[in-house]
């Protein structure tokens, strides 16, 4: 299981405050760095879930 089905576990139904972010990186052609998502199998923009 992943942090946040573990914190449904413990919290319910009540509110979660999820802090993330985003990041478009360029190389010297202005192509982007894209990410594999494995959970989906599709590429993406990178981001990133902070744990509190």
């Amino acid at each position: 299981m992943g942090y946040i089905e573990d914190m449904r576990n413990l919290v319910g139904n009540h509110p979660l405050i999820l802090i993330g972010s985003h990041a478009i990186i360029l190389n010297e052609q202005d192509e982007i760095l894209l990410q594999l998502r494995t959970d989906f199998n599709r590429w993406g923009i990178i981001w990133r879930r902070l744990r509190i």
